[in-house]
């Protein structure tokens, strides 16, 4: 009997639990709205990538019936844009809970350049804030707008770069473009011939690439660029995305020069693909009152784009080197230093030869160096 008691006793507090739990689940749908607290409204921007500069979207906390964790999403769109499509969107850190999202500089200068804002350009950026907890989402009404000036260069730099063109080595076959060496984040270079015609860039071999060219010292999008020259000429190419800015300088001539004679001995002719050659050559040590001496490096000549003439050497990173022996090393033969006096940062000859080749290899594809071979 008492059993029965309780049992009746409870049935009634049970009812009573589901109807509020229910009644709870409609509570759980429900989301506040945000507003913006930081930036301020038009905040205009000269934008700086390689700085260190961020800008912070903060916005004040939303709440839920339940209190609910609640997710966030920063929304970017061009000027004109309606958010159906933003151009970018971003999460706030600790998976989207942070009320506060900072970008970078270079981050919106991605975000500019997508928006359609070229280089040196300025424009306005739309952005607005999103916030859900998987049920209910609030989304502000009112848009903000920054307003930013592009800097010079790309927004986004290639990983990759290959010249291709009728006026190239590889011709207009992509599969034989010749690759860039990348110095670093940008910075491109290359050792190579144009002749008459047109010639652009890639930023792969497949797929679907983007394009450049150059306009004087400019690197824009485009093709077809127009050769700097009707004759095989071997060139210097410097291609800087950062700034948007290249050079082309022509390598005049390359040659042996002897330490023991003070001047150039041999003259190393173009082949392809960065590489010189001086081929079936003697190589005959100087006579000095201390004996022979076999001290070697390279000289270059280079006509700039304002037409001047530098000569440079392509000499050893070490002052004083030890003689080369058929065990050496490849890394004695690296290229690392441009010291221009007569002794020092040279090389020494293995031996005398009547018959020798030596190649100097400004290759894309590794450091750059140099090579004997003795018949």
């Amino acid at each position: 009997m008492k059993s029965k008691f309780i049992y009746m006793f409870l049935l009634p507090c049970l009812a009573f639990l589901v109807a509020c739990e229910k009644e709870e689940g409609k509570v759980n749908t429900t989301i506040t709205t945000i507003t913006y607290t930081a930036p301020q409204n038009d905040l205009s921007l000269n934008l700086d990538p390689a700085s260190n500069a961020v800008v912070s979207f903060e916005w004040t906390p939303a709440t839920t019936g339940d209190y609910s964790v609640v997710y966030y999403k920063v929304l970017f769109d061009k000027e004109s844009g309606d958010f159906t499509k933003p151009i970018y969107i971003a999460t706030p850190t600790a998976l989207g809970t942070k009320t506060f999202l900072a970008l970078s500089h270079r981050e919106l200068n991605k975000i500019a350049s997508k928006a359609g804002i070229a280089s040196l350009q300025t424009g306005k950026l739309k952005w607005k804030i999103t916030a859900s907890n998987g049920v209910a989402t609030a989304i502000v009404t009112d848009n903000r707008v920054i307003e930013v000036k592009r800097p010079a260069g790309f927004a986004e730099n290639p990983a990759d770069v290959y010249v291709t063109g009728a006026a190239t080595e590889g011709g207009t076959d992509l599969s034989k473009a010749q690759k860039f060496k990348k110095l670093s984040d940008g910075v491109f270079e290359l050792y190579t011939s144009l002749t008459a015609g047109t010639y652009n860039f890639t930023d792969n071999i497949t797929g679907t690439p983007l394009t450049f060219m150059l306009e004087g010292t400019g690197i824009k999008d485009g093709t077809n660029g127009a050769s700097p020259t009707t004759t095989k000429k071997a060139y210097r190419i410097n291609l800087d995305f950062n700034t948007a800015t290249a050079s082309l300088t022509e390598i005049q001539e390359v040659g042996l020069w002897f330490a023991g004679y003070n001047r150039l001995t041999n003259l190393l002719v173009y082949d392809a693909n960065g590489v010189w050659k001086a081929t079936n050559i003697a190589i005959v040590f100087s006579a000095q009152s201390w004996g022979k001496d076999e001290r070697y490096k390279f000289r270059v000549v280079e006509k700039n784009t304002d037409g001047s003439i530098t000569n440079k050497f392509a000499a050893s990173s070490t002052k004083d080197n030890v003689k080369a022996t058929g065990s050496t090393a490849a890394t004695y033969y690296y290229f690392g230093s441009a010291d221009n006096s007569q002794w020092d940062y040279t090389y020494k000859f293995e031996k005398e030869a009547a018959k020798a080749d030596v190649l100097v290899k400004f290759q894309s594809s590794g450091t750059y160096t140099h090579q004997v071979i003795y018949y």
